[in-house]
């Protein structure tokens, strides 16, 4: 392999990699090259796998089918997409650029479905958040129409969309163009119009959850609200979570792009391919970060997850998530719990044994009775 610095065009109409050729590339280029496929190789599996078993657990689970959670495992399928797709796509095309093989029509065709392919993911899950958002908003801010006019078959319309709006809008770049129309007005969509309406919503959510946070305090709801206020709560804050998580592994990736793209030709090429391969890599360890926040936010598909990976009932995943999950008081409270059912069971085997001998006594000593009775009579 040539290690030179020369500077060669790509045959591919790749904006950011246009003048950047791997084959030139140092070995520490082609170290970090490895280590981006090497990361990818090995959470490609975890990400298809529990993915999936959010998607089953949700579908399967009767605990999880709630509408929040159905935009969960709708955000899944787009992690999913990455985890069958994408990924291997990318692994495929880093390894030809590690072994230098960058000058042939399939390095192209593999960099460029892998460029489609990364933005119709990356525009679904915007679309997404926004469903995400604008679903937690209706539930809060307006809970009395919730019930009527956010339903399941809604939401998987609105996920539908989603996913066309997502394909359509970066088709352009299966194409050999730079920078065209429809990515500058992809670009304004999202930056001008959801991003806004993302944040916006939010802010009101937030106020909202602060309000009912006061009402609860000064004891001014029934108790039935108070539990639907503190569940509505719990799952706007897994949204936010989502959504700030998404936005730290997107926003600095876009950054960095631009930077790049700014100053071509300042930045020397090894540099740019390291800080390419890198940065890059932040979307995708994305659709791993949102099963941990599922893991960690929602007990319900802890235990799923633990009952299907497992092969366990509930009530032994239940036990098996309070002993690996739970603080140290709910595994005393699970244990006391246990145990008083466990002395309430044999009480009752004992009561009944009782009751069994008592029977056998009596039956026993029904003959001796009729006998004794026989003689008195006589």
């Amino acid at each position: 392999m040539n290690h030179t610095t020369s500077i060669t065009l790509l045959p591919c109409g790749i904006a950011l990699l246009r003048s950047f050729d791997p084959s030139d590339a140092s070995s520490s280029v082609v170290a970090v090259f490895i280590f981006r496929t090497t990361v990818n190789a090995i959470i490609c599996p975890l990400i298809i796998l529990l993915n999936a078993l959010v998607i089953v657990a949700v579908k399967t689970k009767r605990q999880l089918r709630t509408e929040s959670n159905m935009i969960l495992a709708c955000l899944a399928t787009t992690d999913l997409m990455v985890g069958l797709v994408t990924q291997p796509l990318q692994i495929a095309s880093y390894s030809l650029m590690i072994r230098g093989e960058t000058h042939n029509s399939q390095f192209c065709t593999l960099t460029e479905v892998s460029m489609a392919v990364s933005m119709t993911c990356l525009s679904a899950s915007l679309f997404h958040l926004f469903l995400m958002t604008a679903e937690r908003y209706i539930a809060i801010k307006h809970p009395f129409a919730y019930e009527n006019q956010v339903t399941e078959v809604r939401l998987m319309v609105a996920s539908g969309v989603a996913w066309v709006a997502g394909i359509v809008l970066p088709f352009h770049l299966t194409g050999d163009t730079n920078e065209t129309f429809e990515l500058k007005l992809e670009v304004s969509m999202i930056l001008y119009i959801l991003v806004p309406a993302i944040v916006y919503c939010n802010v009101v959510i937030c106020k909202e959850v602060r309000r009912n946070e006061k009402q609860i305090v000064s004891n001014q709801v029934s108790l039935e609200a108070k539990e639907k206020m503190l569940k509505n709560k719990k799952s706007f804050y897994t949204t936010l979570v989502i959504i700030l998580t998404i936005f730290l592994c997107f926003i600095p990736t876009n950054i960095c792009l631009n930077i790049i793209d700014s100053f071509t030709d300042r930045i020397p090429n090894d540099v740019r391919g390291m800080v390419i391969s890198v940065v890059t890599l932040l979307p995708f360890l994305n659709s791993l970060f949102n099963l941990l926040i599922y893991v960690v936010r929602i007990r319900y598909f802890r235990v799923a997850l633990i009952q299907l990976l497992l092969r366990k009932n509930a009530a032994r995943a239940e036990e098996l998530e309070s002993g690996m999950f739970g603080s140290r008081q709910n595994r005393v409270i699970v244990i006391a719990e246990q145990r008083k059912a466990r002395a309430s069971q044999e009480d009752e085997q004992q009561e009944n044994k009782t009751l069994n001998n008592e029977h056998a006594t009596e039956v026993e000593t029904q003959p001796q009775a009729e006998y004794q009775n026989r003689e008195l009579a006589l």
